[in-house]
């Protein structure tokens, strides 16, 4: 099973890249951009096609992908070229990658929780011995909020509570209409993750499914902000990123563990979180790319297309030699 968790990893990530260079490709061709190249993958090439004037290529390495349009890097004549369009369109086939990769997310997320059940805030079990049955809280209880904040998604509470600074955590519940506070110590569950020993219910519904879908974005945003929270105030350490390698053997892990269906989850969780990641006004990154285009648009082309794509072209260094870091590092964490 974990083999099998593996690849079906892989090819669930390849996907997910094609999925979002897709959008970029779909919208492009909607717009009469001119594309030279869509390809799945990066490094040698495997598999190759031309059809028009576009080249369909399947590469080796299966950590990214592109789809080159005519004049994304230098200034081209072609009246069709990425930088001779107008950037509202610009606009448009940046985003469209990102915007691909968060649907994907929230449908897959859909169909799980469709079939598996969406998770409510109601309690269905809080399990003997453990810190949250000691402090008083029952089955049944609705968990409305957690220390002060209130929350209305599963997914939302237990991101509160494992992200909680403090070891012990303020849980408020409505119980027969009746709002009560609750102080419970945390503890580390099996998972690594700080919990309180509880349960939610499952309910069955499509509209359910689709609000916890948008929970689980929800939660992935906030994720998001908290890690770079850290990180601007030097709180962060490599050991809070992984390249496609840790994603790739916790896949084959939990796959072992929990079945291929948590293993959907988790691709769902790597979609919405690589449309997000995409978008951040970073250099190379498609929401850096976007920041340059609305920068040139507001003044009037002062920042060149030469000084974009040296800093550009610098970024997209600095982010090959990260993932190159992360991937060695994850290498000598399994080895070890």
């Amino acid at each position: 099973m974990k083999i099998l968790g593996i690849v079906f990893t892989l090819i669930c990530f390849c996907l997910l890249i094609l999925g979002h260079e897709f959008g970029h490709f779909s919208v492009g061709k909607l717009l009469g951009f001119k594309i030279n190249e869509f390809s799945v993958g990066m490094g040698p090439k495997l598999w190759g096609t031309k059809k028009g004037e576009t080249d369909y290529s399947l590469r080796a390495v299966p950590i990214g992908g592109y789809c080159a349009f005519e004049g994304e890097e230098d200034g081209s004549e072609d009246p069709r070229a990425f930088n001779r369009q107008k950037p509202w369109k610009k606009i448009l086939v940046l985003i469209a990658g990102s915007f691909n990769n968060i649907v994907i997310g929230i449908i897959i997320f859909t169909v799980i929780f469709t079939v598996m059940g969406s998770y409510s805030p109601v309690l269905d079990e809080v399990f003997d011995g453990k810190p949250a049955q000691q402090a008083g809280i029952l089955a049944g209880d609705r968990i409305v909020a957690v220390d002060g904040k209130e929350y209305s998604e599963w997914s939302e509470i237990t991101a509160a509570i494992s992200s909680s600074e403090s070891d012990t955590v303020q849980i408020g519940v409505l119980r027969d209409g009746k709002r009560l506070d609750f102080s419970v110590p945390t503890y580390i569950s099996e998972t690594g993750t700080k919990a309180i020993g509880i349960k939610c219910s499952v309910v069955h519904s499509v509209g359910g499914a689709v609000k916890s879908a948008f929970g689980e974005c929800g939660t992935m945003v906030r994720s998001l902000r908290d890690f770079f929270g850290r990180l601007f105030r030097g709180q962060a350490s490599s050991d809070d990123v992984g390249s496609i390698i840790q994603i790739v053997a916790v896949s084959g892990e939990y796959a072992e563990m929990y079945g291929l269906r948590t293993v959907i989850y988790l691709i769902a969780l790597v979609s919405v979180n690589l449309g997000f990641m995409n978008l951040l006004p970073i250099p190379a990154l498609d929401g850096g790319r976007l920041l340059f285009v609305i920068i040139r648009w507001i003044t009037r082309g002062k920042l060149s297309e030469k000084v974009e794509n040296v800093i550009n072209g610098v970024f997209m260094v600095l982010l090959i030699a990260l993932m190159i870091f992360l991937m060695g590092k994850d290498i000598i964490g399994l080895i070890k």
